[in-house]
């Protein structure tokens, strides 16, 4: 009946077997969505995060996207970028940007279901990638239960959109330069349904979480219909963005989570159940193409033109100011000469003329002499002939 059984939780063997192909397919421009389903403390936590000895889906997945990155360099060009959302009491929340308020979902043709005003961090390796994720956690809604010290009480989407294309170069056709691929990763972890709760607060969480699983549970009976009528999309804000990947063109992997305890036969009954019937829900996932400037890599290509043109007008406009501030150093230089060797001259009459009132025998001649030889050494240094 299912794809796979896993004892225990070696994570790495859960991953390579049932999420690892979901993941290179989006880097072929295939949707993907991955997520695991269960009641609280049976696993869905660890199974998508993990820990340092046993690293869960979502750092396997960022790991192997950068890989796959590395073994095509050169033959494409990848641009990243990702968001973190949560789900809480029905209410969505931006956990990147936890002063964002009235965040709500729109569809949009070309688009599909997303959240706006969502925001969303260009990445450039894993690392940058696990310090957004660890940023996000610190913001999500966590408490104690019955079953579970640090319960997620919120259902959490971390979001990945990865766009690709051609290497741009002189041998690009203009079609190839302009066939950008697009796909999203969707990782997401489920908040656990339980029993009635005596903390109010931990009443009304559990009435949304039940609500919402509740309502993704229906929403997947419905698509296993052979003639299925309306589906309660709507219902909930969790199946609202999910719309696209439990309907329309996505490729799925669920993992669902049970408790090896007797005590919760009932809740790893109805697991299986809906196991069972996700199992037999069909998706027509095919890659997506973009084919005009729409595409961030396009846009960001086009800025970086945009920014290496006005850089270079800057450099002209600087060269053009440097050789202006030359040619004025140089002109208030050869004035300043002037001056100097007009001061000169004056100096050199002026001790003429005392010569003449302290030795009465001296000249007018003499004092014509010495004022026009001071006056040829002025116009031999300023390049002129007498």
């Amino acid at each position: 009946m299912f794809d796979h059984v896993y004892a225990g939780s070696d994570n790495e063997a859960l991953y390579v077997q049932s999420m690892q192909q979901l993941v290179y397919s989006t880097m072929e421009g295939f949707n993907g969505t991955a997520f695991a389903y269960g009641q609280t403390a049976s696993g869905k936590t660890f199974t998508m995060m993990g820990n340092d000895a046993q690293p869960g889906v979502i750092p396997r997945a960022v790991n192997d996207v950068f890989t796959y990155i590395k073994l095509t360099e050169g033959r494409r060009e990848f641009l990243l970028r990702v968001s973190y959302l949560e789900i809480y009491n029905e209410t969505i929340r931006d956990l990147l940007s936890p002063e964002t308020r009235d965040l709500r979902i729109h569809e949009d043709r070309k688009r599909g279901v997303y959240v706006s005003p969502l925001k969303e961090e260009i990445v450039t390796s894993p690392a940058q990638v696990l310090k957004v994720i660890t940023r996000g956690e610190s913001n999500r809604h966590i408490s104690t239960t019955d079953y579970n010290e640090h319960s997620s009480r919120s259902h959490t989407i971390f979001q990945m959109v990865i766009e690709s294309r051609d290497p741009y170069n002189a041998a690009s056709t203009q079609g190839s330069a302009k066939t950008v691929k697009i796909s999203c990763l969707n990782l997401v972890d489920l908040a656990g349904s339980e029993k009635a709760a005596t903390n109010a607060d931990r009443r009304k969480e559990g009435a949304f979480i039940n609500k919402s699983l509740l309502t993704l549970g229906s929403v997947i009976a419905k698509l296993t219909e052979e003639k299925a009528s309306h589906i309660p999309y709507r219902d909930s804000k969790l199946t609202r963005i999910l719309q696209s990947s439990l309907s329309g063109n996505a490729r799925v992997s669920v993992v669902c989570t049970i408790s090896p305890a007797s005590s919760n036969v009932e809740e790893s009954t109805n697991t299986l159940k809906f196991a069972a019937r996700v199992k037999q829900v069909v998706t027509k996932a095919h890659t997506n193409h973009v084919m005009d400037d729409k595409a961030l890599i396009q846009k960001y290509r086009k800025e970086i033109s945009e920014l290496k043109e006005k850089l270079m007008q800057t450099n002209q406009a600087f060269e053009r100011e440097r050789q202006l501030e030359l040619m004025q150093i140089k002109a208030e230089k050869e004035k300043y000469e002037e001056e100097l060797h007009e001061q000169h001259l004056l100096v050199c009459f002026c001790f003429a003329h005392a010569r003449v009132l302290c030795h009465p025998g001296v000249s007018d001649l003499a004092v014509q002499r010495s004022v026009f030889s001071a006056h040829s050494a002025r116009h031999s240094r300023s390049g002129l002939s007498t």
